[in-house]
């Protein structure tokens, strides 16, 4: 008994990971993913591996330096979206999008960040992160804007498009 309900569950556990996914877009230019080919001409999609996070021995706190401080004829800041990372799936049902950045700001410079090319704040921000809210299912592309002291830019991030996928909530 024991080793029939262990086979079912390697079988069960195996099937799944075996499956091809298939990305198509209907008439209104809505991205959809499935593991059923919607059409004879659909091809399977290569998907990134997954993400993985190994965390630090408790015992070994890690140090971090300090960055060198730049000369005044420096190149311009480097800015850089660490998350989310690029053609990303995001489950939210309340379509969250929580967005960092790598950046080091000199003083009076700030961030601007946008989704689908729309600034989500009126004022730049020193914080190096932000959550879009609301946002419906489907392709978006988030950015990020250094603006200067001025108010001019002195750089922009690469943007980066995730896709939205609302979760289910089942209510018991």
């Amino acid at each position: 008994m024991f080793f029939r309900a262990l086979v079912l569950l390697l079988v069960a556990v195996s099937v799944p990971a075996a499956a091809e996914v298939y990305r198509w877009t209907d008439a209104q230019g809505v991205i959809h993913y499935t593991d059923q080919p919607p059409a004879k001409d659909a091809k399977p999609v290569e998907l990134p591996k997954l993400q993985t996070y190994r965390s630090a021995p408790a015992s070994a706190p890690s140090a971090v330096a300090a960055p060198e401080p730049e000369a005044a004829s420096a190149a311009p800041a480097v800015l850089q979206i660490v998350s989310p990372q690029p053609e990303e799936t995001i489950r939210d049902a309340e379509g969250r999008i929580p967005v960092a950045v790598s950046a080091t700001l000199e003083p009076g410079e700030g961030l601007i960040f946008l989704l689908d090319g729309q600034p989500q704040g009126s004022e730049p921000t020193r914080a190096l992160g932000t959550v879009f809210s609301g946002v419906e299912r489907g392709q978006h592309e988030i950015a990020v804007r250094l603006l200067g002291a001025d108010g001019r830019e002195r750089g922009r991030a690469a943007p980066v498009t995730v896709f939205v996928m609302p979760s289910v909530i089942r209510k018991r």
